[in-house]
């Protein structure tokens, strides 16, 4: 079966793989600040842990190994 289209009006994150990487680019409201956002990224481990049927705990795990040795760089700030 395939998906209905999705038009998105209002992103707060879009990230696409490009043959260069990946590219991550936000689009904070004016009212939002980085606090926001954690809960934004929390919401993302919570959905991919569902996605996955994995206990949150394991992604958590991966996002710390990643967070004090990263893999890449930041190279193109949104």
């Amino acid at each position: 079966m395939a998906e209905a289209e999705v038009v998105v009006d209002s992103p707060l994150v879009i990230v696409y793989q490009t043959e260069g990487g990946m590219i991550t680019r936000l689009y904070p409201p004016n009212d939002y600040t980085h606090q926001h956002y954690g809960m934004l990224v929390a919401d993302i481990v919570r959905h991919v842990a569902a996605a996955y049927r994995v206990p949150e705990d394991d992604v958590w795990e991966w996002v710390d190994k990643e967070r004090y040795r990263p893999t890449t760089r930041i190279s193109q700030p949104s």
